[in-house]
């Protein structure tokens, strides 16, 4: 009987954390827990599991409950890190996403442009690199690069860096945060970048004071 139940409740809490829409609701404590288990039980006979509903809905009761005690936990974490959390603000890039050879082959050319450049992120993907730089140095990175190389040119950015402390590194959670709170509101981000304890959302200018104010008041309400 035992085993029964542990079988059960490890079936419930892996449903549960690979449905981002259910874990919610039973964080939120706003599901019907009778109907939820009725459901679930029809996948769990279809993979061989044996269960109750009053098994599976005690299992979903029980996993709603811890779920809403790491919450309660990994916030207390994040607020944390949001309190000390400044902001600064570099306006006036561009984002150039350009094939990896032609970077590779004019590294030196890129790393005097970086060294002159008042704003230089380079970020590396599968066959490509994207660098956000100052829009008077944008000119100079396509000219090296060549034309022909640039997959992506988005002009008129401004970067929102966020520079926490130490413990973002092992705090999980802090850049969903704080994406969740500009998703809410509409903002499209261009570019994400993380480098140390630095975190640096990219806004086309037209939503970066939105964007801006958005941060700043999701970090000041951390900080009360």
């Amino acid at each position: 009987m035992l085993g029964e139940e542990t079988s059960v409740a490890k079936a419930v809490r892996e449903t549960v954390l690979s449905r981002p829409g259910i874990k919610e609701c039973l964080i939120l404590n706003v599901v019907n827990y009778s109907a939820l288990a009725r459901d679930l039980l029809k996948e769990f006979e279809k993979k061989g599991t044996n269960a109750s509903v009053g098994s599976v809905k005690m299992a979903l009761m029980r996993t709603g409950e811890e779920l809403r005690k790491e919450r309660i936990l990994l916030e207390k974490r994040v607020k944390g890190v949001l309190a000390k959390t400044v902001m600064e603000v570099q306006s006036d890039l561009t984002v150039v996403t350009c094939r990896k050879r032609s970077v590779l082959n004019e590294l030196d050319r890129i790393s005097k442009i970086m060294e002159s450049s008042r704003f230089f992120q380079l970020t590396q993907g599968v066959e490509t690199f994207t660098i956000v730089v100052s829009s008077k140095e944008s000119k100079e990175i396509v000219k090296a690069l060549g034309r022909e190389n640039t997959v992506d040119l988005i002009e008129e950015q401004t970067a929102i860096i966020l520079i926490s402390p130490e413990e973002i590194i092992q705090t999980p959670g802090v850049v969903s945060f704080v994406t969740s709170a500009l998703s809410s509101a509409g903002m499209n981000i261009t570019q994400v970048i993380s480098c140390y304890n630095d975190t640096i959302f990219v806004f086309d200018r037209k939503d970066a004071q939105k964007s801006y104010q958005v941060i700043e008041e999701l970090i000041l309400a951390m900080r009360s």
